[in-house]
C-alpha cells in the first residue's frame, strides 16, 4: 500500500464548501435547508422521484415494491450515524444502546415545513395493542426534540432498553415513521434497521436473534430496495452477517453499496487496515455499486455539530492510507452525491418494471371491484342490488334452456371435453339435455326390450301349406309347453326365431275372440307390445 495520491483522482472538497450548520436546528428557517438533503437530488432527479412520490401518496407501498435506501449492518456497526449524517436528523446514538425497531424515514416536499412522527403497528399485534399505536402522533418543530419523542415510542412498543422488566420486549417489528415535509425537501424515503445479532446475551433471546434477521430480511428482499450494508472496521468483515444476507438477495451486487465504518479504530498499517483497502477497492468481496468509507463521530465527539463532523472526516481522509483511495470512495459528501446519482439511475430503471406491475394490480383491483359489484350500505341500495341479482339469474337460466350460449359465463373452460361432471357442461343446460335425451334413446332401443330375437335362423317351411293354414301344424311342432327365457337384469333375454314364433303363437291362441278363422284379433299387436316393453 503506497502513500502518494494517485494522479487522477479529483481535488480535495473541503467540507465548508457544501455545509449548513444544524446542530439544534428547527424546522422553519434558512438553517433548515441542509446541503445534505438538497444534495439528494437534482431537477432532474426530482421529477423522477415526483413518479414514485405519486405511487406512494396513494398508498401502493403495500402493493408495490417501491426504490428505497436501506441502511442494514450488524449491531452497532454504525448505520444510525451513517443515516444522521446522510439527512442531518439527530438520531439517537449511543454506545450502549442499539436500534430496536425499523426507523423509516419519508422526506416529501410540502409547501410549509412539518415533521410528524407516528408508529405503524405490526399486523400480528392483536387488535386492543394496535389502536393505541395507531393513535400516536407526534409533531415536533425541532430536531432536538426527536430523541425524546422516539423514547416515547419505544415505551409505546413496550421495548425496554435496559432489558430489566420482563413484562417489555427487546425489539420490536412495529415501525418508527417519521414523515418531514418541505419546500425543499427530496422525495426519498430512508430506513434504518435494527443491527443483526450474532449472540445471545443478557437482555437478548434467541427469539430477539430471529426476529431481527426477519425484519432486516423483510426489507432488503424488496427487489427495488438499495441495500447500503454498513461494516465496522473495527470487526473483521468475514464475520459480519450483513455481507452474507445481502449476497443471498443480491448475489450481483447490482443494488448494494457497501459501506465501511470507523476506519479510525485501525491501526496504522495494520494487516486489518489492509484488509479493509482492499475491500474498499472492492477486491474481495465484489459489489458493483462499489465501496464507501465513512468516519462516524467518535464518542468524544458525540456533542460536536455537523460541520465539525464533517471538517473531522475530511482531516482523517487527508492524513491516514486511506488517502489512497478515490475521493469518491470516502466522506459524507462523495457518498451523498453518489447516492443521489444512483438512485436517480435506480428509479429510471425500475419504472418501466413498475409501471407493468402497477398495471397488473390494477387490472387486478379491478377484477376484484367488478367481482363485489355495486356498493350495498343502504337498504335500498341490497334490495336494489336483490332485484339486479335475481334478474342477471334469470337471465342466465332462459339463455342456459333456449340453448342461446352467449356471455362469459358459458364460454369458460370451453376447451375441456364434453363431461357431465364438468361445470363448464353443465351451464349449458339445453346441449346436456338432448345429450342425454340422445344417450337414453340409445341404451333404450339397445336394452329397453325383453327379448332380443336372433333372426339368423332359417324356418324350415311345410310343403303343402294349403293344407296347414288352419292346424298351424309347422308352429305345434315345437311343443305346447314351451316357455320363454327370463332377462337377466337390463340385458335382454336372447332367443331364437323358432322360439320368437312360438310365443306370438302362444298369445294367439290367448287372445282369440269373435274373429273368423283365418284372422287374429287386433289386440294381439297390444299385448305383443306391452310383453317386449315389460322389463
Amino acid at each position: 500500500m503506497g502513500s502518494e495520491t494517485p494522479s487522477n483522482e479529483d481535488p480535495p472538497v473541503s467540507p465548508q464548501d457544501n455545509v449548513v450548520t444544524t446542530q439544534n436546528a428547527g424546522l422553519t428557517g434558512e438553517t433548515n435547508i441542509t446541503s445534505s438533503l438538497e444534495g439528494l437530488q437534482s431537477d432532474e432527479q426530482r421529477r423522477v422521484l415526483d413518479i414514485v412520490a405519486q405511487l406512494r401518496k396513494c398508498g401502493l407501498e403495500s402493493v408495490l415494491s417501491l426504490p428505497q435506501l436501506v441502511v442494514c449492518g450488524d449491531q452497532s456497526a454504525g448505520k444510525s450515524s451513517v443515516l444522521e449524517a446522510l439527512t442531518e436528523i439527530p438520531f439517537p446514538r449511543k454506545e450502549n444502546l442499539c436500534t430496536r425497531y425499523a426507523t423509516e424515514i419519508i422526506l416529501r416536499r410540502g409547501l410549509t415545513d412539518t415533521l410528524v412522527i407516528k408508529v405503524i403497528p405490526n399486523s400480528e399485534r392483536p387488535t386492543n395493542e394496535q389502536e393505541p399505536i395507531k393513535a400516536f402522533k407526534e409533531s415536533i418543530t425541532d430536531f432536538s426534540e426527536l430523541p425524546s419523542v422516539m423514547d416515547k415510542a419505544m415505551g409505546l412498543m413496550d421495548i425496554d432498553t435496559a432489558s430489566t422488566s420482563i413484562q417489555t420486549r427487546a425489539f420490536a417489528k412495529d415501525v418508527l415513521n417519521v414523515k418531514i415535509k418541505g419546500p425543499s425537501r427530496p422525495q426519498l424515503t430512508l430506513v434504518d434497521l435494527p443491527g443483526l445479532i450474532q449472540t445471545v446475551t443478557k437482555g437478548v433471546t434467541k427469539a430477539d436473534v430471529n426476529l431481527v434477521a426477519e425484519i432486516t430480511d423483510y426489507y432488503i428482499f424488496q427487489p427495488r430496495t438499495i441495500c447500503l450494508a454498513v461494516v465496522s472496521a473495527t470487526n473483521d468483515y468475514a464475520n459480519q452477517g450483513i455481507l452474507t444476507k445481502v449476497r443471498a438477495v443480491d448475489p450481483e451486487g447490482e443494488r448494494t453499496l457497501g459501506i465501511i465504518t470507523k476506519p479510525d479504530r485501525l491501526s496504522s498499517g495494520s494487516g486489518m487496515e489492509n484488509s479493509f483497502l482492499s475491500l474498499a477497492r472492492n477486491d474481495n468481496i465484489f459489489f458493483r455499486l462499489g465501496c464507501h468509507v465513512l468516519k462516524n463521530r467518535s464518542f468524544e465527539e458525540g456533542e460536536s455539530s455537523f460541520q465539525d463532523r464533517n471538517l473531522s472526516e475530511a482531516t482523517y481522509f487527508r492524513n491516514s492510507n486511506f488517502r489512497a483511495l478515490p475521493q469518491r470512495d470516502v466522506g459524507i459528501d462523495a457518498l451523498r452525491d453518489r447516492l443521489s446519482h444512483l438512485l436517480s439511475a435506480h428509479v429510471k430503471q425500475e419504472l418501466p418494471k413498475l409501471r407493468e406491475d402497477l398495471e397488473v394490480a390494477m387490472t387486478d383491483s379491478k377484477s376484484q371491484l367488478k367481482t363485489m359489484g355495486d356498493p350495498r350500505a343502504t337498504p335500498q341500495e341490497c334490495r336494489a342490488y336483490l332485484v339486479q341479482l335475481s334478474l342477471q339469474y334469470y337471465d342466465v337460466c332462459k339463455a342456459a334452456v333456449d340453448g342461446h350460449y352467449e356471455g362469459e359465463y358459458f364460454n369458460r373452460d370451453n376447451e375441456r371435453a364434453f363431461d357431465l361432471d364438468s361445470p363448464a357442461t353443465i351451464r349449458r343446460l339445453r346441449a346436456v339435455v338432448q345429450y342425454m335425451n340422445a344417450s337414453f334413446s340409445e341404451k333404450f332401443r339397445a336394452r329397453g326390450h325383453k327379448y332380443h330375437i336372433d333372426r339368423s335362423e332359417e324356418i324350415e317351411q311345410p310343403e303343402d301349406n294349403s293344407k296347414n293354414v288352419g292346424s298351424h301344424t309347422w308352429l305345434t311342432k315345437l311343443g305346447p309347453s314351451f316357455a320363454m327365457p327370463k332377462p337377466k337384469g337390463l340385458i335382454p333375454a336372447q332367443v331364437s326365431n323358432a322360439e320368437a314364433l312360438q310365443w306370438v303363437h302362444q298369445v294367439l291362441i290367448r287372445t282369440r275372440g269373435r274373429e273368423l278363422p283365418g284372422n287374429f284379433n287386433p289386440l294381439l299387436i297390444g299385448e305383443l307390445f306391452w310383453e317386449q316393453s315389460s322389463k
